[in-house]
């Protein structure tokens, strides 16, 4: 027992140093491949609402991780319950709902979160150390969830070192990163609207998660993914409140617009992908401030934003408010936004009037052994070239890269056809698509595979998804 207990230290020691750190830390990207997703249950039911409408977070997202063969773990502590509640069983509400799996893992828990039942903040922080190396859990000092699940998984982990005034700006809401350490967008919400601008290598986002840059915006809302939302390098979904959805004699956040706008603003003028491309941004409509007469719930426009959505590999959680027409055009847009993603829609009207939707209520935990990869994209349209578009990833894994592959085609025509890229210095792969004449869409994405015979597609859901560009 005490060699383990010694080899263990010497593999945590091995991990953090001398200095208790993260060694080269990396955050995923939301994108990224998970292995698994956590849920903190709490008996949060208000009598106007049915059962189904009360563990419909929990349900959707269980089905959901059971169709991509990933597991999901609800954490429910014994201190849930009061006098006069019922104590739920947890594997009855999922086999009385046919969702029945060994993915499905309820774990009891004699401790609550520090943020229970919004898993989404001050626990559970995953991190990568050097890129694909081993998984290390961070946590805050008050978090229990993020300690428990660590011990569960027994995965190595870092307490943060941050005061009680910062802790809240590194919420795990307030992460949006585009996997690669270029930056992360913050709000401060303590600081009431007001933005502090951009810190480079100093502050927690860099010292703990290995990002280069933190841009803090004026806060409109609680965190930053109640309003923006990376769904690659590149794109970020934004949401957008018309002055018709505010009822000015409930809502008292009528001038959240300008806030968003401003957050908007800001990104682009300080803030560009790795690739050196400004943000795009895709707006996607609140749902209107609403009352409920039953209940007495009043659910404001700023509260009922669609942008509080979950990754789930190759599937898309999106908040659903019971408002028509809103709730169906929030799925359109996702479906367009987002092609070859599942998207599937999750009730989360009682938890949002508590500024709180599927991504609050969620945390992901992320794939052992992934394979990383990095890559600019050629898009929109790109000048004739007779030697050639040269295609370039960068691809990382424990296992090492066994190959990567090109697949293109052009004008649509099926199916693709496969190049083998050739390794470069530094982790590089390149391959080159033969030139065409001009107005012809290329279409292609990129596969890697490890020595472990793992393999992952960018986009992760080609080729139902893939990237193209226009020859002029």
């Amino acid at each position: 027992m005490r060699f383990l207990n010694a080899l263990y230290l010497l593999m945590l020691f091995n991990v953090i140093g001398a200095s208790g750190q993260v060694q080269n830390p990396r955050h995923p990207a939301e994108w990224e491949e998970i292995s698994g997703v956590v849920m903190e249950f709490r008996y949060f039911k208000n009598p106007e609402v049915s059962w189904d409408e009360a563990f419909a977070p929990f349900v959707k997202t269980a089905q959901a991780c059971i169709d991509e063969g990933i597991d999901f773990y609800i954490l429910n502590p014994e201190m849930n319950w009061s006098r006069n509640q019922i104590p739920v069983r947890l594997d009855t509400v999922f086999s009385n709902r046919n969702i029945r799996s060994p993915l499905i893992h309820i774990v009891p828990s004699d401790t609550l979160s520090a943020s229970f039942p919004w898993a989404r903040d001050h626990g559970m922080f995953m991190v990568y150390q050097n890129d694909v190396g081993q998984r290390i859990m961070l946590n805050f000092e008050d978090d229990f969830s993020g300690k428990f699940i660590a011990d569960y998984l027994k995965l190595p982990t870092v307490t943060i070192k941050t005061p009680l005034n910062d802790k809240y700006y590194s919420d795990g809401g307030n992460f949006l990163t585009d996997g690669h350490g270029t930056f992360n967008v913050a709000t401060n919400h303590t600081s009431k609207k007001i933005a502090d601008g951009l810190h480079q290598e100093f502050d927690h986002f860099h010292q703990y998660f290995g990002m280069k840059k933190t841009l803090n915006l004026p806060s409109p809302l609680v965190h930053i993914d109640y309003f923006i939302k990376m769904i690659d390098e590149a794109t970020a979904l934004i949401a957008y409140i018309p002055n018709s959805n505010y009822d000015v004699s409930i809502d008292q956040y009528y001038d959240d617009q300008y806030y968003i706008d401003q957050a908007a603003v800001t990104v682009l003028q300080q803030l560009q992908s790795f690739g050196g491309k400004p943000i795009t941004f895709i707006p996607i409509q609140n749902a209107p401030t609403t009352y409920d007469q039953n209940s007495g719930i009043v659910l404001h426009t700023s509260k009922a934003t669609y942008i509080n959505s979950l990754i789930l590999n190759k599937t898309v959680l999106v908040p659903q408010y019971q408002v028509t027409p809103f709730d169906e055009m929030a799925i359109k847009a996702y479906k367009k936004a987002m092609p070859g993603y599942k998207i599937i829609g999750v009730d989360c009207r009682q938890y949002a009037h508590l500024s709180g939707a599927i991504h609050c209520l969620t945390h992901e935990l992320y794939a052992e052994n992934p394979i990383y990869l990095k890559h600019q994209w050629l898009q929109g349209k790109v000048k004739k070239d007779y030697n050639g578009y040269p295609i370039t990833v960068m691809a990382k894994s424990a296992d090492g890269i066994k190959q990567a592959v090109l697949y293109w085609r052009a004008n649509n025509n099926q199916p693709f056809e496969a190049i083998n890229m050739l390794a470069k210095p530094n982790d590089y792969f390149q391959a080159v698509i033969p030139s065409f004449n001009s107005k012809t869409t290329i279409e292609y994405y990129l596969q890697a595979e490890n020595n472990n015979g793992k393999a992952i597609n960018k986009p992760m859901v080609a080729p139902a998804h893939f990237y193209s560009f226009t020859i002029e």
